[in-house]
């Protein structure tokens, strides 16, 4: 087994190795994240109702694994507290010394948006690979319905600080590679949907995340990656988006790699509000 191989199993778990271990005692706690930016309020709750793996059980994005919203220069999904997320936690029974798997649909960020949030807090945690849609190619079935009730558990106390993260300015700083994950025209400042100012931090380069799901929805092999990244061969890496959710599936695909990268949590919701922080535009 090569460097990747080995880095991409502790980011990563394949459906048919979940398949393999559920209803044994080695079975992780799965937790189904499925959130989409446009979705109403409760909608993915309401699509796990209608089908969801075996046993998983529902962790809400915007209530758990994002903190209130107040502070325009934390972005539009600032970091939760990590008394917010051990309580979003305890609810669900999630025994914290015992390793996660969360999943989504191919095409939404939650998945590694929850990787991040509970790597960040020392938690041990997979991603499954194609999500729910790799499930169901792979001939499984789902279940449907609320899960039994349970006992909420003893989370303890959670640290953050196990994955990197930049502040502003630290990113104005950073001497290394700065990665803005968001569309081309965005990046440009073409368009902006969303926030304040069109454009993208001075000195960052363009990696869109839509390039990194392969056509299955899974993450695309080392390689493909790689070529995608054009990264130079080594010093350090930090990535962005529009609010801190889409640039964790990137620095996902690094740490699949081996390589460690921080992240910008505001990103450009935060930089954006900061009529200090300077913008660029074109390429």
């Amino acid at each position: 087994m090569g460097l990747d191989d080995s880095a991409r199993e502790r980011v990563l778990i394949g459906v048919e190795q979940l398949r393999e271990q559920l209803g044994t005692a080695q079975a992780p706690q799965l937790l189904d994240v499925r959130w989409r930016l446009p979705d109403a309020p409760g909608a993915g709750r309401e699509r796990y109702g209608q089908g969801h793996l075996p046993g998983a059980r529902f962790l809400d994005l915007e209530a758990v694994l994002t903190g209130p919203h107040g502070d325009p220069l934390q972005g539009r999904h600032p970091l939760p507290s990590p008394e917010r997320v051990a309580s979003g936690l305890a609810e669900l029974g999630v025994d914290p010394g015992r390793e996660i798997v969360v999943y989504d649909e191919p095409g939404s960020f939650a998945a590694g948006r929850a990787w991040w949030v509970l790597r960040w807090l020392g938690l041990d945690v997979r991603v499954l690979d194609g999500g729910l849609t790799a499930w169901l190619a792979a001939g499984h079935e789902l279940e449907a319905g609320d899960p039994p009730p349970v006992e909420p558990s003893r989370i303890g106390t959670l640290t953050p600080g196990h994955l990197p993260t930049l502040t502003a300015d630290e990113v104005t700083g950073f001497d290394g590679v700065l990665i803005d994950v968001r569309a081309p025209e965005r990046y440009r400042g073409e368009v902006e949907p969303m926030d304040p100012r069109a454009g993208h931090i001075p000195g960052a380069v363009n990696r869109p995340v839509a390039d990194f799901w392969a056509a299955d929805g899974t993450l695309p092999p080392a390689d493909r990656l790689r070529s995608l990244l054009a990264l130079p061969s080594d010093g350090p890496i930090a990535a962005y988006c529009g609010s801190g959710v889409s640039a964790a599936r990137v620095v996902l695909a690094l740490a699949s790699l081996g390589i460690e990268a921080s992240l910008y949590p505001p990103s450009w919701s935060g930089w954006s509000n900061d009529p200090e922080r300077p913008v660029a535009v074109g390429e």
